[in-house]
């Protein structure tokens, strides 16, 4: 029989009365609520009102701009983020520019005249700039009327001075970031008249993006699930691969998962996914889309924020990225090079007709095992995922089922002990076994396969193992096994016919 033990009332109570304690039973509670938290780190401009080190949660339009600054990169991530979650509790932290950083600038140039006035379009960062221009305007007038334009816009990361035919745009932040900045002609929307030419030199020349370790390092204790910054230099990526791995070791228990984006040729992808073999950052890459790489990395963040909290085992694929604009046909990566860059640690995507971004794979930057050898375990995101959500789920259970517990060897109690793999709905939580944690185990493990996280169950139940430590009566050592449920990401198949 089990014993009865109370937290309120005392044990040699005798005056009559009928006492009554009322408690919770957490033996059949279903998966625990995961506490989704994601973490900005964005670049500032002097004009935002966040200080170095300061977190602030986000929740209304308009203050990206109040806290970062108009125009500042750090303002373009979060309102990339909110476009494609605004259910995600998001915060914010910022970086102002590195001392000594060299901002980033390029050229428009224009040549020859108009054969009737028109809108000349351009794309910076995917926001449109218009420019009406007439037959008797001079190249210089047109020059100064994009200058103009572009000055009028303080949501773009750039400022703009004309000379004569040359319009010069610099980065309103310092450091290589604004190399990253797209700057175009929308051909699309409207193409360049006949007997008029722009040419257009891209941003390039930054230097010297923020020390990212100072933003790490003053949220090195708080919980959050991911993190998005738009730094993809080789000392950011260090730092950020370090402190994800920190944050997922046991005794840290502050499971993060990294976003960064890269935009570059397929040889400056393959390069960037070199620079780290982390199972906990996920590095989005395109090739010339009008998007940015950071507003990139914050709509894949957003959206891998909210579906896999809802289903940490389920696949990212086919899943639209929000105002994430496609690249020109031909600087889309084919399928032979989307697969390279997959075994590079690089994330792919496909595009659809109307302009559409949508996830091909989500995976992670890691490739190879300590030992240098070619290893897929950690390749998917939803890897990472699942098992940060078990383990939530795990411990969190077991805080609230056994939260003083005393530990004792199966033959040294008679109290009730489930049979192997059932859990234990009636047993007192006074005092825990390794057979009776066992079936805590076993049930919750067919829970996590109810919801298709896991497979196997029977078997990798059998397989765990609960014991007391030899050398320290007052632990519990586990060995806990699980199989993650598989995706059909590949459909193999010999079509073959009769003759």
């Amino acid at each position: 029989m089990d014993p009865i033990t109370f937290d309120e009332i005392p044990f040699d109570w005798l005056e009559p009365g009928t006492f009554l304690e009322v408690r919770p039973n957490y033996a059949d509670v279903g998966i625990l609520p995961y506490p989704a938290r994601v973490l900005i780190v964005g670049q500032k401009l002097a004009s935002g009102a966040l200080a170095e080190g300061e977190v602030r949660q986000i929740t209304r339009d308009g203050e990206a701009e109040q806290l970062f600054g108009a125009g500042s990169i750090g303002a373009e991530q979060v309102n990339a983020f909110r476009k494609a979650n605004t259910v995600t509790p998001l915060f914010a932290t910022a970086l102002d520019d590195a001392d000594g950083a060299v901002k980033a600038a390029g050229t428009v140039t224009f040549a020859g005249t108009v054969p009737a006035a028109t809108v000349l379009r351009f794309r910076i960062n995917n926001r449109q700039v218009r420019v009406t221009v007439g037959t008797g305007d001079a190249v210089a007038d047109m020059a100064a009327a994009l200058a103009a334009a572009i000055n009028a816009d303080a949501g773009l990361p750039m400022t703009a001075a004309a000379a004569a035919a040359v319009v010069t745009v610099t980065c309103r932040h310092g450091g290589e970031v604004g190399n990253e900045i797209d700057l175009r002609i929308d051909a699309k929307a409207q193409p360049v008249p006949d007997g008029l030419t722009i040419t257009i030199v891209g941003m390039s020349n930054g230097a010297g993006n923020p020390d990212g370790q100072a933003a790490l390092d003053a949220v090195a204790n708080d919980w959050y699930t991911q993190i998005q910054w738009p730094w993809s230099d080789a000392t950011n990526m260090t730092a950020l691969a370090a402190d994800m791995a920190r944050r997922y070791q046991a005794m840290s228990k502050l499971d993060c998962h990294a976003f960064v984006g890269k935009r570059g040729t397929f040889g400056e992808q393959t390069t960037f996914g070199a620079l780290t073999n982390s199972p906990f950052i996920t590095k989005p890459g395109l090739d010339r889309s009008p998007s940015s790489p950071w507003a990139l990395s914050a709509v894949c963040c957003a959206v891998a924020a909210f579906h896999l909290t809802n289903d940490p085992a389920r696949q990212l694929k086919s899943l639209p990225l929000p105002g994430i604009a496609s690249p020109d046909e031909v600087d889309q990566f084919t399928e032979e090079e989307q697969n390279l860059l997959l075994r590079a640690g690089i994330s792919t995507f496909d595009h659809l007709p109307d302009g559409t971004t949508t996830v091909s794979r989500m995976i992670t930057s890691y490739k190879v095992s300590n030992l240098e050898t070619a290893d897929h375990a950690w390749l998917d995101i939803m890897v990472p995922a699942t098992m940060s959500r078990i383990r939530y789920d795990w411990a969190a259970y077991v805080s609230l089922l056994y939260p003083r517990a005393k530990l004792v060897a199966d033959e040294d109690t008679a109290a009730f002990i489930s049979p192997p793999g059932e859990r234990n709905a009636g047993a007192d939580n006074s005092v825990v076994t390794p057979k009776r944690m066992y079936g805590s185990w076993a049930g919750r493990s067919r829970l996590h396969a109810d919801r298709v996280w896991i497979q196997q169950a029977e078997r990798t139940i059998a397989e765990s193992v609960f014991q007391i430590d030899p050398d320290d009566d007052d632990r519990l050592n586990a060995r806990q096994q699980v199989k993650i449920a598989g995706n059909l990401m590949v459909l193999a198949g010999a079509l073959e016919f009769q003759v």
